[in-house]
């Protein structure tokens, strides 16, 4: 033999080898991986829980009425987000909620809302870009109105979305002109609410429940295969035998109409024969022996039943009517037969 066909014998012998320790060690492998998915499934499910309570849960912030300006001002400090400019699904939901303790007495008023983006809420140019707000379309200066009367103690809803940044918010009462209303004894109050993590959290949530779902799929199909196999293995001989028997005598077919008749009188009496006693009783010795046995042996011939072989030494039953038992039998070393003990 060559060295080549060294080489090429070695390599089938080894991957005969590797074959049957992966048969061996499929089941253990099918139940770890089993277990590994059903982990991912709910590890999955959990990150994503967190993810979506993270998207959801607000920065809440307030601001109180300064008397010296006549407004309730904030400085809200650094928003994030995802940085692109302009109104996109991007922008950071922004939920106020004022509410007029002590409006002015005046008849017609109202509450204006600003949102301006500028890092000092203290530089000059604050109010400038307050008139900017209410002029202009800008995304980056954003400017509202209360949309009902304006009664003492009343709650007012403002919604804004904006761009990731630094964000200074002021809310005032107007007349019916517009302008700033500075009379005494007036307050309000404001009670905000961010959502910065909206859009990240949601997104990396969905995407760990699709992880899960994928998981769920996987864990479904390795259970499906291990159960075939656990099912498998767990099949008795007896229901692996009946299971046989039936399968062949279903492709046999039916065998025939059971007689009609039995005997007509008692095994092994005589047709005719003198109506005397017998000459010579029978011995009590060793001829009894023998008709204790006879029966034994006559007694499928008797009863009519008969023992079919089937696959392994397994016997069946089979009734004088053409019926089978459901037992499984086995032959004895004396030539008996006996239900097989599963």
């Amino acid at each position: 033999m060559t060295e080549e066909e060294l080489d090429t014998a070695g390599a089938l012998a080894v991957d005969e080898d590797q074959d049957e320790r992966m048969e061996e060690m499929s089941l253990d492998e099918r139940k770890e991986r089993l277990k590994k998915a059903r982990w991912n499934v709910f590890l999955y499910l959990g990150v994503a829980a967190i993810l979506f309570g993270f998207a959801l849960f607000p920065m809440p912030f307030s601001a109180d009425y300064d008397g010296f300006s006549k407004s309730a001002e904030k400085d809200i400090g650094l928003v994030w987000g995802v940085p692109v400019d302009g109104e996109d699904m991007f922008d950071v939901p922004m939920r106020l909620t004022v509410t007029a303790s002590s409006p002015p007495t005046q008849s017609n008023i109202n509450i204006a809302v600003y949102v301006i983006e500028q890092e000092d809420c203290t530089d000059f140019t604050l109010s400038e870009k307050m008139q900017d707000a209410k002029t202009g379309d800008s995304h980056s200066y954003q400017y509202q109105e209360a949309e009902s009367r304006v009664l003492a103690d009343g709650t007012y809803d403002f919604e804004f979305n904006i761009d990731p940044g630094q964000y200074c918010l002021i809310a005032e009462y107007i007349d019916g002109n517009g302008d700033k209303i500075t009379s005494e004894g007036q307050s309000l109050s404001v009670e905000g609410k961010l959502y910065p993590n909206q859009f990240i959290g949601g997104l990396l949530g969905l995407l760990c429940l699709g992880l899960s779902g994928f998981a769920f799929v996987g864990a479904q199909k390795h259970g499906a295969v291990l159960r075939k196999i656990l099912e498998g293995e767990n099949e008795t001989t007896e229901s692996r035998v009946l299971s046989e028997a039936s399968q062949n005598r279903i492709a046999a077919g039916p065998s025939g109409a059971p007689p009609s008749s039995g005997p007509s009188g008692p095994p092994g009496a005589p047709s005719a024969g003198p109506a005397g006693p017998p000459e010579e009783p029978p011995s009590s010795d060793a001829p009894a022996t023998e008709e204790a046995a006879e029966p034994h042996e006559e007694l499928p011939a008797t009863t009519g039943e008969t023992y079919e072989p089937a696959e392994n030494g397994y016997f069946f039953r089979k009734m004088a009517d053409g019926s089978y038992d459901q037992t499984v039998y086995v032959k004895a070393d004396d030539g008996t037969y006996v239900p097989h003990e599963g």
